[in-house]
Formats: structure tokens, C-alpha cells, sequence
């Protein structure tokens, strides 16, 4: 912003950025990313000016890495904290406890607005292929140090496939939350509707899976002599 604003100039753009974040995070997780215009956006966020996002963010890969920045070091941080406290408990190295550590905070993201959240759908559009984008996955996480316990607890896999694991639980876990807000605003309750039920499936599923070994259908050359993952993302 340019120096010299007025402050209330500056507070006013600062609540129109905010809103424009709130509106595309939730008609992105709604509709899909090819199915959002930047004008439905300004609109949605009481702006007549069709140029608003490009102005405030530059450009709509602008405002998706807004969105998922605000997002990823909200949850990095209270990542820490959870951390902090199991390894006050000793249980630092427990597969359960890192398994909470890393997906408790986005659940807590989901359970504090039950009827209004649109996060979980909006990362499984967009998170895999933005995510890298957002400046903050250069830098060393939490959720780096936790994806890295877990490969060392997890030693009866080979890291490689340690780490693919994790990656694909991740994806699994954000995939079923994504789900269980479809359905919530459809009205579906045929599956899954109790959110604490579906919670308890996803943490026993994400479990099973890191705790399996290598199945007879892999190949060796798959797991054997694969290179250092490299960790750099939240």
C-alpha cells in the first residue's frame, strides 16, 4: 500500500481485503477454481469495481496464496503448540499423539464454525497445486518437524515410502473433511453426518495406513535405495 494513506483509508482497504479472502475461499471450496470469477468475488464482497482483486491482490493466483497463507500459518502455529505439549507429555515420538498434532488443528479450524466452513474443500481444489506458491513453504515448519518425526517412527517403512504415505494420508483426511461439508450443506445425513463419528474413522484409517508395511503389489524398485524426501511445506 502506498505511504501516506490515510489510516482510515488503510482500515478500509484492510476490511476489503479481508472480505474479498473470506468470499473467495468459500466460492472456490464451493463451486471449484475454474468456476469462480474474480468479478463473482468483488461482487460477493460489495465491491462495483470488477478490477477490485486485481488491485488488492495483483492478480487471483494473488488472492489464492492469500487465502492459503492466512490458512497455513494460523494452523502452523497452533501445530507448535500441540507439539509443545505432547513433548511435554513424552509423547513425542508416539505415532497417535504426531497424528493428532498434525491434523487437530484443521479439525478445530472446522469444528469452531460447523455450519460456515468452506476450508477443507477449498485446499483439496487448490491447496496441492498453490500450496508450493505461498512463501512460507520455503521456510522450516512445524508441520515440517512433525511430517519428520513421523518418518522416523515410522522405521519399518523405508523413508520414501514413509513420507509418500504421510502425503497420501494427508490428502485422504483433507479429501473426507471436504466430503463431510458437501454433504453437510446438501442436507445429506444418509453417511458420515456426525462430524465426531467421521473423525474417529479418518484418525483409525490414517493410523492403519501409516502402521501397514510394504504390500506383495509393490515393486521393489519402488521402495528400495529411493532418495531423502525433502521437506519443506505446511
Amino acid at each position: 500500500m502506498p505511504d501516506g494513506v490515510e489510516p482510515g483509508v488503510q482500515a478500509e482497504n484492510r476490511d476489503a481485503k479481508a472480505a474479498m479472502i473470506e468470499v473467495a475461499e468459500k466460492l472456490i471450496g464451493e463451486r471449484g477454481l475454474d468456476n469462480v470469477s474474480m468479478r463473482d468475488v468483488a461482487a460477493m464482497a460489495g465491491h462495483r469495481n470488477n478490477s477490485a482483486v486485481q488491485y488488492h491482490f495483483g492478480s487471483r493466483d494473488g488472492l489464492i496464496t492469500q487465502i492459503l497463507r492466512r490458512r497455513l500459518v494460523a494452523l502452523d502455529v497452533e501445530r507448535k503448540r500441540r507439539l509443545a505439549e505432547v513433548d511435554e507429555q513424552g509423547l513425542g515420538t508416539d505415532l497417535t499423539s504426531l497424528v493428532h498434532v498434525l491434523f487437530g488443528p484443521m479439525v478445530d479450524l472446522l469444528r469452531a464454525q460447523p455450519e460456515a466452513t468452506h476450508y477443507a474443500r477449498f485446499l483439496q481444489r487448490v491447496g496441492p497445486v498453490m500450496g508450493p506458491a505461498v512463501p512460507e513453504v520455503n521456510l522450516r515448519t512445524t508441520t515440517d518437524d512433525v511430517v519428520v518425526r513421523l518418518i522416523d517412527v515410522l522405521s519399518h517403512l523405508p523413508r520414501r515410502t514413509a513420507f509418500e504415505r504421510i502425503d497420501l494420508a494427508t490428502q485422504m483426511f483433507t479429501g473426507a473433511l471436504a466430503v463431510y461439508e458437501d454433504r453437510r450443506d446438501a442436507n445429506n445425513t444418509v453417511v458420515n453426518s456426525d462430524f465426531d463419528s467421521l473423525l474417529a474413522h479418518l484418525y483409525d484409517m490414517v493410523e492403519a495406513a501409516l502402521r501397514a508395511g510394504v504390500g506383495i503389489g509393490a515393486q521393489k524398485s519402488e521402495v528400495a535405495d529411493a532418495p531423502e524426501p525433502e521437506v519443506g511445506g505446511g
